[in-house]
């Protein structure tokens, strides 16, 4: 019995140590990553072949500019998974990580700090706004990251000595250019009031329009600004306007501060038209309906363009999400693109990914050919001037 006992337990101790070889085994060879936003993956050693490769998205995800922080992760999302359908990096996928700022320079910060530090990520689309964006650059700066925003224009963000920040919108001064010969020379507008919010974007907008209208001839009636915010009231800034009689009351405004000033200026009896940048290309400003009929805007992205780019990521887009692509969908996308381009040229470094990208030249997205200038701004880019006829934007010939 005694002797029993010793062999079963023998016999025992190889099946437990079978087993804990064959779980090990299991255990090494790992899963595929899920490529959750929470996830960093930060073994050391760099990445095998098998593992994903990560970039991320940053932007008001929540908060008052939750639209945009949403618009930026499906456009990136769309450029991502064609990407990865395509082969990845030499078999390797591209994940996208999110980070999320609130629109808050000092949350943006926060966030920066939080990627940059992260060695897996390996560049960074965001983020939305001027305010945003002048705060976490000096944080990729600093830790080398390549930082591309998809829609930020102040003019100072890009300098020629921030080697690894890009910009793949225009900048306030080319939109402030288009916009006031739009005004000006095409709609023949000579006496233009100009309102515009207290931001740095809002402040830059409005500059740069009056610096050209009055280039162009036109006589500015009225500049004033308004603070930023909720539940404002419009009523002093708008008599000023009206006691001018100007014939074209241009807005330096996102679209829902725009839309409010549009319909408070229309109830006082303002007779003038009305013209926007390109924040109103959004669905929300055509959901205010009668009230925004005839306001001028321009737009980096038209969906109905005769152009076999913009038709097929139309397409795609509408396939993927269910609904139709919008202007910022259309900027993060190429934004996007242009990241992976630099790391399909480049390799998967933040090094390789910069040095890639600076060299960019016609390469072709939505939007246009991207060409990036010695600040690393893309210059390439044409607009296209709209007007709101029966619900929808139409192309102004």
């Amino acid at each position: 019995m005694k002797k029993f006992k010793i062999i079963a337990l023998a016999l025992l101790s190889v099946m437990l140590l079978l087993a804990g070889c064959g779980t090990s085994s299991g255990s090494e060879s790992g899963g595929t990553s899920t490529g959750s936003a929470g996830s960093t993956g930060s073994e050391s050693g760099g990445a095998s072949p098998s593992k994903e490769l990560t970039i991320a998205v940053a932007g008001p995800m929540t908060g008052d500019g939750a639209e945009y922080g949403k618009a930026f992760k499906e456009g990136a999302e769309l450029a991502v998974s064609k990407f990865n359908a395509q082969g990845g990096y030499n078999g390797q996928k591209v994940k996208i990580i999110y980070g999320d700022d609130k629109n808050d320079p000092k949350e943006a910060a926060n966030v920066a700090q939080k990627l940059a530090s992260n060695p897996e990520v390996l560049a960074v689309i965001g983020h939305w706004s001027s305010s945003a964006t002048f705060a976490g650059i000096p944080i990729y700066e600093r830790n080398k990251v390549p930082m591309i925003t998809p829609t930020a224009s102040h003019p100072d963000l890009t300098k020629e000595e921030t080697k690894w920040i890009f910009r793949s919108s225009t900048t306030q001064d080319m939109e402030g250019k288009n916009l006031a010969d739009f005004a000006v020379n095409k709609l023949q507008k000579k006496r233009i009031a100009v309102l515009y919010i207290n931001t740095d974007w809002g402040k830059s907008n409005a500059s740069a329009f009056k610096k050209y209208a009055e280039e162009f001839g036109a006589e500015i009636t009225v500049y004033d600004s308004y603070p930023p915010g909720q539940n404002i009231d419009y009523t002093s800034a708008l008599t000023k306007v009206k006691g001018t009689n100007p014939d074209l009351l241009y807005l330096g405004s996102l679209y829902n501060e725009g839309t409010l000033i549009i319909k408070q200026a229309k109830e006082m009896g303002l007779e003038a038209d009305f013209m926007g940048a390109s924040p109103f290309a959004s669905d929300g400003f055509l959901a205010a309906g009668e009230a925004v009929e005839g306001v001028y805007l321009d737009s980096l992205f038209y969906p109905e363009a005769d152009n076999e780019r913009v038709k097929t990521f139309v397409a795609e887009f509408q396939e993927m999400f269910g609904h139709e692509a919008g202007y910022f969908n259309a900027l993060a996308h190429d934004a996007t693109l242009a990241v992976l381009e630099g790391l399909k040229q480049g390799g998967p470094t933040r090094q390789g990914i910069r040095d890639a990208m600076e060299k960019l030249k016609g390469f072709p997205v939505v939007t246009g050919e991207i060409i990036f200038d010695e600040k690393r701004d893309d210059v390439n880019k044409p607009y296209y001037n709209l007007k709101v006829e029966n619900g929808k934007f139409v192309l102004v010939k």
